[in-house]
């Protein structure tokens, strides 16, 4: 059987439809229920998905199970709490793994591997210390437990990187979720010179299929193209078919922005840092040609529109 938590998130939310569209059974192992997995609510399991005898009576010896519950912490704040559902959520869940020969597949996150280079490919280990955030340092250390568990083959698993996700069915919404929604009704558009790399939200959902099916482990980025706040916005705009005043900020004013307003520096360093990751693995070994961004933003942004009647 597989079991998937955090499916009322982004990502989970499109692997479970992903899942019932291929006719594969699985359940939803959740904290409570939500209208984003109505839909599934005969498959959903109530519980506290980090209770060892939760685990016990629910998941068997070489089930799969696929962990994408996960704190984003985007104002960098609340640090327990990040590390205490991050990593130590985590490491029960990978222990548990270990011992019952569960398949696990992991979703890590591309922000815990910019580390400057040219070409980022899927590391070995992290270095902790490299990073900033409490979200980014509590996914780190929880995928460094992973790859050690992995390498020295107490744990079978499939570790993914996404990159910035972006895509159709984000109930929540996501950050970036939420700032296409604030688009609609703008007539002033302000940015700076900054982007991210963006991936497909059903890219995400494919690689994690692939994971599920073929019993697959190893590491995988899944990622696509970077692409400027510029242009993200002007195909925004494009798909609402209206016309809006663009203003650009000037970069040391953000900058300076990030030092005095704490909460959004992490935002802010990760859209003025270059993210040049390989999707090399992604493509030749998974066979997943990622969707252009263009069609991934007007499919977003029609789905926005569908949910708010705009």
């Amino acid at each position: 059987m597989i079991y998937i938590t955090g499916a009322t998130g982004h990502i989970g939310n499109n692997l479970v439809k992903k899942l019932a569209e291929k006719q594969i059974d699985f359940r939803i192992l959740a904290r409570k229920s939500s209208i984003a997995i109505q839909e599934f609510k005969n498959r959903v399991i109530i519980g506290d998905i980090f209770n060892k005898e939760f685990l016990e009576k629910n998941i068997k010896e070489c089930d799969t199970l696929v962990h994408l519950a996960a704190y984003i912490n985007l104002k960098n704040d609340k640090a327990l709490l990040t590390d205490e559902v991050n990593f130590k959520g985590v490491k029960t869940i990978a222990d548990f793994c270990v011992k019952h020969k569960i398949h696990l597949i992991y979703t890590s996150s591309t922000d815990v591997i910019t580390n400057g280079n040219y070409l980022i490919n899927e590391p070995d280990t992290i270095d902790i210390d490299k990073l900033e955030g409490y979200y980014q340092r509590s996914k780190a250390k929880a995928t460094n437990y992973l790859l050690k568990l992995m390498i020295n083959d107490n744990l079978k698993a499939m570790i993914v990187y996404p990159s910035a996700v972006l895509g159709i069915n984000d109930f929540k919404p996501s950050a970036i979720g939420r700032e296409i929604k604030r688009t609609f009704k703008r007539r002033l558009c302000f940015y700076f010179h900054g982007g991210n790399n963006f991936v497909d939200v059903s890219d995400v959902a494919e690689a994690l299929m692939q994971g599920i099916t073929k019993k697959i482990s190893g590491s995988y980025i899944i990622s696509n193209e970077f692409i400027t706040l510029y242009n993200m916005y002007r195909l925004i705009f494009k798909t609402l078919k209206r016309k809006v005043l663009m203003i650009k900020i000037p970069v040391n004013l953000v900058r300076f922005a990030a030092l005095i307003l704490p909460k959004y520096r992490i935002m802010i360093k990760a859209l003025l840092t270059d993210h040049n990751f390989s999707n090399k693995k992604m493509i030749e070994e998974l066979m997943i040609n990622p969707v252009p961004i263009n069609q991934t933003i007007q499919n977003t942004v029609t789905w926005f529109k569908g949910e708010n009647n705009v």
